[in-house]
């Protein structure tokens, strides 16, 4: 990734930051964690389906599935209804990666057999299938529902890296993805604070909610002279809003130019306080929200495939993409980056990997 800071940066229209002020609302939702607990609960009651039929065929010890996979199932959906449970009292903690991140804490069981099964694709484990695993079709279908219901939503999650730059751009993946979504048929209006909330990059965001980096100078914290003069706008627009986390740094926003993604220190404005569900109630929006995955077609398909065909794709670092959208790195698919067809995969973490693929 680019730091250059000259390129023009590519920006959505008027009617497309709807859409995306929209999209972040819906999967920063109740209903849209909801929805993914209730994958969560499909996939665990796989796991103890594939321990009841290892048990009555005299499997316990060789199953791929054993029954410390199923302890770890277990903790994990435990972790995600807490994250719900908490979320729908208005706690916006739970999407963090500290203490109180429920959620990062519930991704990690499903995170390693999303690898694991990747790895069995590349050939560096043995294959699984019913013979060996009892229950290994229903259990790796309901996996691949999982993944797919949360990463639809996982952007909203907080990186474990302090250094890493908010995950959303505007580019041609982006405009792409947008025209598959669906949408209301009367967005409501960005809200444009009267009061200006202003955060650099570094600094600690005051509250979590929708926050837009736009072109305003860096004020001083501190004067012995006068009191600080907050910007007063419009301000320009110079990249696509995120979800920002309250209590942690600023990140830096990530800034297509059409030929590269560009991480730049920016000056955040608060477009929108998400205090939902703090009253008690659900946003009567939240009833029509429609999500992408898991597509029901597909993910039977895909999944019940024999294992020696191969439903995903991959390419390594300093390789062009052969197709535009969110790849994973081989050792951390809980965090993915945008690229277009034909960009070079970048390194992770400053060293060489394989990069997969998230279909959407």
């Amino acid at each position: 990734m680019s730091k250059n800071r000259h390129c023009r940066v590519l920006l959505p229209t008027d009617h497309e930051r709807r859409q995306i002020f929209h999209w972040i609302r819906q999967i920063s939702s109740y209903t849209a964690w909801k929805r993914i607990l209730d994958f969560y609960e499909t996939w665990a009651e796989a796991a103890e389906n594939c321990r009841h039929l290892a048990s009555l065929s005299g499997k316990e010890e060789s199953s791929s599935v054993a029954e410390s996979d199923h302890i770890e199932c277990l903790k994990g959906l435990a972790h995600c209804e807490d994250g719900v449970l908490r979320l729908r009292h208005g706690d916006k903690r739970i999407f963090k990666y500290d203490v109180n991140g429920e959620f990062a804490m519930a991704g990690r069981p499903h995170a390693y057999w999303g690898n694991y099964v990747v790895r069995i694709e590349w050939g560096e484990h043995p294959v699984i299938d019913d013979n060996n695993t009892p229950g290994w079709s229903q259990f790796r279908t309901a996996l691949y529902a999982l993944a797919q219901a949360w990463g639809e939503c996982s952007d909203i999650l907080e990186s474990r890296w302090v250094d890493e730059a908010a995950p959303l751009s505007y580019g041609n993946w982006t405009r792409d993805y947008l025209q598959k979504m669906h949408f209301p048929t009367d967005l409501p209006e960005i809200p444009d604070p009267e009061e200006n909330i202003l955060v650099h990059t570094g600094r600690t965001i005051p509250c979590s909610g929708i926050w837009e980096p736009v072109d305003a100078p860096k004020t001083n914290s501190f004067t012995l002279f006068r009191k600080p003069q907050r910007p007063k706008g419009p301000f320009q627009i110079t990249g696509c809003m995120n979800y920002l986390h309250g209590g942690s740094p600023a990140p830096q926003a990530s800034q297509d130019t059409g030929d590269d993604i560009v991480q730049t220190a920016v000056t955040w404005r608060l477009l929108w306080r998400d205090t939902r569900y703090e009253d008690g109630s659900i946003p009567a929006e939240e009833q029509d929200y429609v999500f992408l995955r898991p597509d029901p077609a597909e993910s039977t398909s895909n999944m019940t495939s024999s294992a020696t065909e191969d439903p995903f794709l991959w390419s390594e670092t300093g390789s062009p993409a052969p197709h535009s959208g969110r790849w994973l790195a081989e050792h951390d698919l809980l965090t993915s980056i945008t690229v277009e067809a034909g960009e070079q995969l970048p390194m992770h973490q400053g060293r060489a990997t394989r990069w997969l693929l998230a279909k959407v």
